[in-house]
Order: structure tokens, then C-alpha cells, then sequence
């Protein structure tokens, strides 16, 4: 057997005959995750593959796909397989059956499944899904052709071909694909009409209808199929038809119109019609053939849904049940009030006389049911509406609070009315509804945007889609709260930080004297030639002259001259030398910052070059009287004069900033650059003038 070299990219878990199917991740980065999640698991080439059952690892590669791989064989020869399909859709008959499976369940259906096997066609090419209810063929690839007429309404794979005459005949076909979602499978069904583009809808919008398998797309086409097309007229510009073939057309949209009136004497007339009808050749005839083989159909469908009626109603009389007579009679005058055979003419007479010898009261019980359910239906129309505008969100939120308490309002009116998915979706709001609405959080989409969601998994850049009812998969009209949460729990982040630095840098600006005992005063002899001076309070004007002087010296920008401000590394942001100091703290709408940090300015100070012998001698002796201060108080003297601070010179940072000395806040034009394209904006002069007052306070 020749060796295949295709790359295997499914297996099973847990065993050979496992049908469990799992597809392994093409990335070197992906695979690491995958081996963690499934480090106790095991990986088999199953049987329901068309492998040959052995054992698989899988293999790790950063210049080429990753797969999976047999493990050698005892001689320490290359494991030989015949498994003929090995890519990422060698398992969907496995993924169908599971998907079809869960759908299925969740409909209290119990389905069985089998891979049919026909002669040439290998495992996998058609699936069947049989349930009590129906069955469904799946055929996957070209392999087998399609079946129309035994009873199994097939579901072909996209490249699976079908004729047009098909397409009319049927009205419709149904499509299946799956696409791959990290490591799985999702299944999706498409329907596809004549002259219609083929629509997608996730499984669990589909449902077990009395045609069969339905989309949301079927109901439209059916409905437009059966709806009578009017007759246009325009004078001056009638196209001038055929005698033969208008009447052809005519007799097709009578047809159409007795079938929805749902008319057996109308369908039976114009079926005869048809059939009396001559010279009518090609596609049109095909189309009249078509009409009147499914007009028979329908007859024979009526006939037997006739004949349970009048069982029903036969029944109904016998057991004494007057609101169960009161429906039926108002069926059987709305669909077979004509033709009735002598024995439907007596089960209907004998309703009737039953009917018609109730009391009083027992009528007035029968009328009140039957109000009741007007009402009910009146609810269930109400539940789909309210569901149909619902199908966009997968949270409560206060704004659809009113719509939420109107579904269920309705649905407790309805009862069993309501069909199995619309009452799944009704429980699914009214778990929602329990557990209390929630604020939708209120951020630009231009944010939240930037962050991927932890909860629908959207990636950055991407919308959210929905991820709970039918339209799961849809982009959701806004993010989902846990992705805008983001966004705000940074924002506040932000704000604290901004607060504790602003408060760091007050602190700084303004030192707190730390709190020291006051020491006890010594008794000291008064000198008789120096009276005791009693202390003058401070004028107002003086304590707000020292708060400022005291203010200036703890900038630490006027201590420093302008030429050192950046000649050592910022230990902040750890700008180098020369280099301007980050805008971490948002000073000014630069990226960086027009004066450097104070802890850059602090290092700077107390730097061993710029302090010289006799400034540290000078520095030590200021600090020791400062101690000899705090111990002994010194002797009340004649209060000296004050010393004028020294005006500050240019090349401090208190001087006058001129405009092409700063970052333009309108261009973002760097210092001594111009401004782009007028020079300079008005915006980086009056910002000059701004910094200049900061600096001076």
C-alpha cells in the first residue's frame, strides 16, 4: 500500500471507534494550548474516519502547518495508513452527527444515525438522521447522487450540483457547510431557491415543520410561491400575448389562489381545466405539469386530513365535549363545507342537533372557552412578535425591561400555544428577567473597539456578535458590558493615579513640618539693661509674603539652573542625558514635558559635583545649628531685617518663554521648529505666555 503524505489534521478521542471527533490547531502557538487542554486525552485515527485505528501525537512546527502523526511501528518503520481524506473536513460527518444530535435533543426528539455506505462511495459522504417524526440525508460531497422522491428530504453540501428543473419543481433545496471555529465544526444551513441567492442560518434557527426541514427563508418563499401575483396593465405598452399561453398563466395563478384558500372543489376544477387546456409547448408546459402534480398531492393530503376531521368530530360527539364540537363545526364549514359524502353529512348533522340541545349555561361555559382562546392566540401572535424584535440582544438590560414584562405576560396567556423553541427562548428571558435587568454601560464604540471581549471573543477591531437564541453569531447592535468594563475600569485606574500624583507632587511643593514637642523653656536671668520685648504678631501681609517666598524656594526648577536641568538620567522615567522628561502626568498637552520631574531636579542638587568643599563644610554647619536650634532655644534678640531673595537670573527657569521655545499645541510642532503651515499658531503664543505665568507662580 502506497504511503499517503498529506498532513492528518483530525482525529477522535478516546479510541479507536470513538465518535468524538476533534481537528487540531495549524499554529505552533495554538498547539500549546491545545496540548494543555488535552494533556490527558488520546488522539486515534478512528475507524469512522476510514482510518486504520492506531494511535496519533501530534507534531509541533514553526516553519509549516501542525498535525497529528502515527506513532511508528515495532520494526521502527513508517506506520502505513489507507485513510483517504486527512484535511480539516475529513471528520464533518462526525460534527454533523453531533450537532445534529444536540438540535435534535433539544426538541425532546431522540435521533439514530448511520454512515451509509454504497458501493464506491466512502465513509463520510452521506449521513442519515432518522427520528420518530422525519428523517434527513446529508450528502456531503458528490460521491452519491441525491435521491428527491423516497421519502428523505436530502440536505446537499455545497458542491454538490443541482438542476434547475429541480429548483422549480421543489421550490427549494437545502444546503449545508461548516466552518471552522478555533477547533470545532459549526454546522450552517442554507436554503436555496430558483433565481434566489442562497440564505445562511445557524441550526438552532431552523425547525421540523410539516414540509420538512425549515429556515426563516423558506417561509418567504412559500409565501410568495402561493401568493397570487396581480395583473399589471399599462396603456399604450400591453405586450401582445398568445391567446394559449395567457390562459395557461391564468389558470396557474387560479391554481395558486385555490390552494391558498385551501378550496378542494376550486383545485379539483381548475386541475381539470389544465388538462383540457392544448398547444402549450416547452418551459411553460413543464410549469402546468408541475402545478397539477402538486395540486394532486395536496388533494390526497386534504382528503386525509378531511377524514381525521370528521373523526374528531365524530369523536368529540360521542364523548359529550361541547367546546371541542364548537371548534371543530367551525372547521369543517370553513374547509369542507361542500362535497360532504353521506356519511360526513351524518357525523355533521348529529354534531349540530348536539349542539344545539345544550342549555343555556353549558353555551355560555363553551362561549367563554372559546373567548379564551381568542385570547390565547391573540398572546401566542403577541409572544412571536415580541420574540421576532428580541432576536438582536442576549441581555437584559433596563431599556427592554417593558418589551421582557409584555413576553411574558403574553406567554403565561398563551400556554400551550406556543411552539418548543418559542417557549425555550420565553424561559431563557424569564431566567434573564429573575436575575434583574442590567445597566448597559455607556462608552464611545471608538474604545472599546481597541479591546477584545472576553465574553463573545471578538478580537480587536471587530464588533460583538451575539451569543445566546437564534441569531447567535450576528453582530450585536453595541459591545458587551464586560468589554466596555474594560475601558471604564481603566479610566478609573487613570484617575487614581492622576490623583496620588498630583497629591505626591503638593507634598513636594509644599513640605509638611513634622510635629515636634515643644521643648520646655529654661529660666534665664533678665538683663536690667535690656527689657524683656514683648512679640509682635504678624501682620496679614507678612504671613502671605512668607507662604509665597516659601512657595518659590520649593520649586525646584528656580534652584536649578537651565543649563543642568537635564544633565543626569531621570530616575522617574529614566530619560537619558539630554533628553527631554516623559509627560507621564499629563502636564501639558505634549508627549513631553516642558520642565523636567522633580526627582530628575533632586538628584541633580545633590550631586557631589556641583556641591564644593566649602559649601558642604557650610552645609554641615547650617545642619548642626539647626540641631543646636532644636535642642536649645536661642536667646529672644532684636528681630533682624529681612534679606531680599535674589532676583532670579536667565538662566533660571523663571524668565519669559517665548513661543518657538515650546511644543505647539495645534501642530505639535517640537521646540525651535515652526509651526506648519503658518508660523507661529496663535494657540503656541498664548501657550508660551500660559508657561511663563506657571513658572513665575
Amino acid at each position: 500500500m502506497r504511503t499517503d503524505r498529506r498532513r492528518i489534521q483530525t482525529a477522535v478521542l478516546g479510541g479507536a471507534d470513538s465518535d468524538k471527533p476533534l481537528m487540531l490547531p495549524m499554529e505552533a502557538i495554538e498547539l500549546d494550548a491545545f496540548r494543555r487542554a488535552h494533556e490527558d486525552d488520546t488522539f486515534w485515527c478512528g475507524t469512522l474516519l476510514g482510518g486504520c485505528g492506531g494511535q496519533l501525537t501530534t507534531k509541533l512546527y514553526t516553519d509549516r502547518a501542525c498535525h497529528f502523526a502515527h506513532h511508528p511501528d515495532l520494526d521502527g518503520l513508517p506506520h502505513v495508513c489507507g485513510r483517504r481524506s486527512r484535511g480539516v473536513d475529513s471528520a464533518d460527518h462526525l460534527y454533523v452527527r453531533s450537532a445534529a444530535s444536540a438540535w435534535l435533543a433539544g426538541r425532546g426528539e431522540q435521533a439514530t444515525f448511520e454512515y451509509t455506505r454504497t458501493e464506491g462511495a466512502p465513509v463520510g459522504s452521506i449521513v442519515d438522521v432518522r427520528w420518530r417524526h422525519g428523517a434527513l440525508r446529508v450528502h456531503l460531497d458528490q460521491a452519491v447522487t441525491p435521491v428527491w422522491d423516497d421519502g428523505v428530504e436530502p440536505v446537499l453540501g455545497t458542491m454538490v450540483p443541482v438542476d434547475r428543473g429541480t429548483l422549480i419543481r421543489r421550490w427549494y433545496v437545502h444546503r449545508i457547510r461548516l466552518d471552522s471555529v478555533g477547533t470545532a465544526r459549526h454546522v450552517r444551513i442554507g436554503t436555496e431557491a430558483f433565481a434566489r441567492p442562497i440564505e445562511w442560518f445557524a441550526l438552532d434557527e431552523c425547525e421540523m415543520t410539516e414540509r420538512g426541514l425549515s429556515t426563516p427563508a423558506v417561509q418567504k418563499i412559500v409565501q410568495a410561491r402561493t401568493a397570487p401575483r396581480p395583473s399589471l396593465w399599462l396603456p399604450g405598452k400591453a405586450r401582445k400575448v398568445p391567446e394559449t399561453e395567457a390562459r395557461a398563466q391564468a389558470l396557474l395563478r387560479r391554481l395558486v389562489y385555490a390552494r391558498r384558500i385551501e378550496s378542494v372543489s376550486l383545485v379539483k376544477q381548475v386541475c381539470g381545466e389544465i388538462g383540457d387546456l392544448t398547444g402549450v409547448e416547452g418551459e411553460l408546459q413543464e410549469q402546468l405539469e408541475a402545478a397539477v402534480r402538486h395540486a394532486r398531492i395536496w388533494l390526497v393530503e386534504q382528503n386525509e386530513v378531511r377524514r381525521k376531521l370528521f373523526d374528531k368530530l365524530k369523536k368529540a360527539v360521542a364523548e359529550q365535549k361541547p367546546g371541542r364540537v364548537r371548534r371543530l363545526l367551525m372547521r369543517v364549514n370553513a374547509t369542507a363545507a361542500e362535497d360532504r359524502t353521506d356519511s360526513e353529512s351524518a357525523v355533521y348533522e348529529r354534531a349540530i342537533t348536539y349542539f344545539e340541545s345544550l342549555d343555556d349555561l353549558t353555551r355560555d361555559v363553551v362561549e367563554a372557552e372559546a373567548d379564551r382562546e381568542k385570547g390565547a392566540q391573540k398572546a401566542a401572535a403577541r409572544v412571536r412578535s415580541v420574540l421576532h424584535r428580541l432576536r438582536g440582544y442576549d441581555a437584559y438590560s433596563f431599556d427592554l425591561r417593558p418589551q421582557v414584562e409584555d413576553l411574558l405576560r403574553s406567554a403565561a396567556s398563551a400556554g400551550e400555544l406556543l411552539m418548543r423553541g418559542e417557549a425555550r427562548r420565553v424561559e431563557v428571558w424569564k431566567k434573564r428577567a429573575a436575575l434583574g435587568p442590567q445597566e448597559q454601560l455607556r462608552v464611545a464604540r471608538r474604545y472599546w473597539i481597541q479591546r477584545s471581549c472576553p465574553r463573545c471573543n471578538a478580537e480587536e477591531g471587530k464588533d460583538c456578535v451575539l451569543v445566546e437564541g437564534p441569531s447567535s453569531g450576528k453582530p450585536r447592535k453595541d459591545g458587551h458590558n464586560e468589554r466596555l468594563q474594560l475601558v471604564v475600569d481603566e479610566r478609573k485606574a487613570a484617575q487614581r493615579l492622576a490623583r496620588q500624583q498630583r497629591k505626591a507632587r503638593q507634598e513636594v511643593e509644599d513640605p509638611a513640618e513634622p510635629m515636634r514637642p515643644a521643648p520646655e523653656p529654661r529660666e534665664r536671668e533678665i538683663s536690667p539693661t535690656r527689657p524683656l520685648q514683648e512679640r509682635r504678631p504678624k501682620t496679614d501681609r507678612e504671613g502671605q509674603a512668607q507662604e509665597v517666598s516659601q512657595k518659590t524656594a520649593a520649586r525646584l526648577h528656580h534652584q536649578v539652573p537651565h543649563g543642568d536641568w537635564y544633565r543626569m538620567v531621570c530616575p522617574r522615567c529614566h530619560a537619558g542625558p539630554g533628553k527631554l522628561c516623559n509627560n507621564d502626568d499629563r502636564v501639558g498637552p505634549s508627549e513631553k514635558r516642558q520642565l523636567p520631574h522633580d526627582e530628575r531636579l533632586r538628584r541633580v542638587l545633590q550631586s557631589d559635583d556641583r556641591i564644593g568643599p566649602g559649601e558642604k563644610q557650610k552645609g554641615a554647619r547650617d545642619e548642626g545649628q539647626q540641631q543646636a536650634v532644636d535642642v536649645v532655644p536661642p536667646p529672644r534678640a532684636r528681630p533682624r531685617r529681612r534679606e531680599r531673595k535674589t532676583q532670579e537670573t536667565a538662566a533660571s527657569a523663571a524668565r519669559t518663554w517665548h513661543a518657538r521655545e515650546v511644543t505647539c499645541p495645534k501642530c505639535q510642532a517640537s521646540p525651535h521648529s515652526p509651526c506648519t503651515p503658518h508660523d507661529p499658531h496663535h494657540e503656541r503664543v498664548e501657550w508660551a505666555k500660559e508657561f511663563t505665568r506657571k513658572l513665575w507662580g
